[in-house]
């Protein structure tokens, strides 16, 4: 584990979350809106050529319901993670998280190694997590480290 690494819940699986500055989420804007804008786009260009089809509308329609969909998925999926990095900011309790197991494991066609850590604390209801990694500076078996923790959902950020 490193120190600042910001862990979060999803569907029961936690994933390693790397928070975007306001450069990055105005950039994830800009290629949203022009994913979402490509269909309607190309149509009008091909209106305006004079070779307006079925075909072509159907075309237009695709990009739009795939490109547009994309670009507005990952959209809303940045706003969402900006709100749960300030919820932990906000909420977010000191705790103590401690390697209880670690081990050897193939990650893709990698090795790697797959660490389970126990997060608890005095506002913290104990909690366990494995974690998989390639990364060869993750932390050995009894070693603790603090963390802060939003105890709504178990996202944490290590904090050595």
């Amino acid at each position: 584990m490193k120190p600042d690494e910001l862990w979060m819940a999803q569907d029961g699986n936690f994933a390693q979350v790397i928070p975007k500055g306001a450069v990055a989420r105005a950039m994830i804007f800009v290629g949203g809106v022009v994913l979402l804008l490509l269909g309607p786009a190309m149509m009008i260009v091909i209106a305006v050529a004079g070779a307006f089809e079925w075909p072509t509308l159907v075309g237009g329609i695709a990009i739009l319901l795939t490109a547009g969909g994309y670009g507005v998925l990952s959209m809303v999926s940045a706003v969402r993670m900006q709100r749960r990095v300030r919820r932990l900011a906000r909420n977010g309790r000191p705790a103590t998280a401690e390697v209880i197991a670690s081990r050897t494991a193939s990650i893709g066609e990698e090795t790697g190694i797959e660490v389970t850590v126990r997060v608890s604390g005095p506002d913290v209801p104990s909690f366990e997590m494995t974690h998989r990694s390639t990364e060869s500076r993750i932390a050995a078996h009894g070693e603790t480290f603090p963390v802060i923790v939003d105890p709504s959902d178990g996202a944490y950020r290590i904090l050595r």
